[in-house]
């Protein structure tokens, strides 16, 4: 018999109950069977079958993220999570869910989930435009780690541009992209 958070489906699975950006993921964006749903959205329960936060959230009244449940600064999940975090140097979304989550807590969903959106939607450009078949997972990372606003200009200004190919296009952009967040400070490689 399947748990009860198995059957919880979230309105928003682009972001993930414990503060990763789901739609930042390369996973999230690929076709066929190897996609993710993001965090428990539809047939979530078979491609991850047991998630504790899920779980936990379906007994907490089901919020869209931890960040909204009041006992989270008392919960021994979210303080295993701010262990392991501190000393992860893998894909960003590890590294930026407790802060995210503490965004959410201080500004509501509504305010970062318009924020992802909007970044997904740059996402979605750049794999849509500027995506030579190797600059996913970069142009994924880029979009979670870099500010709204900068990205919404950089893809501006390329989209004035007139380029020769898509491999050309892929080129100009992803170093658009590193010189962007090399100024700023911020690994995107």
């Amino acid at each position: 018999m399947a748990n009860e958070g198995s059957r919880f489906q979230k309105e928003y699975p682009c972001i993930a109950l414990c503060g990763l950006e789901c739609y930042a993921c390369p996973r999230y964006h690929t076709s066929g069977s190897s996609r993710c749903p993001g965090c428990a959205g539809k047939d979530f329960a078979e491609k991850h079958p047991s998630c504790g936060i899920i779980s936990c959230a379906f007994k907490h009244g089901k919020p869209e993220s931890c960040g909204l449940c009041p006992e989270i600064d008392t919960c021994s999940r979210i303080s295993r999570l701010k262990a392991v975090t501190k000393d992860l140097p893998g894909y960003p979304s590890y590294q930026t869910r407790i802060n995210n989550l503490s965004k959410i807590k201080e500004n509501g969903f509504e305010a970062f989930l318009d924020t992802c959106l909007r970044k997904e939607s740059l996402l979605k450009t750049l794999l849509g435009k500027y995506n030579d078949g190797r600059k996913k997972a970069f142009y994924c990372r880029a979009v979670q780690l870099l500010p709204l606003t900068d990205l919404e200009n950089l893809l501006d200004e390329n989209s004035k541009k007139r380029y020769k190919s898509v491999g050309d296009a892929a080129l100009a952009v992803s170093n658009s992209l590193k010189e962007l967040a090399n100024k700023l400070g911020i690994e995107v490689c």
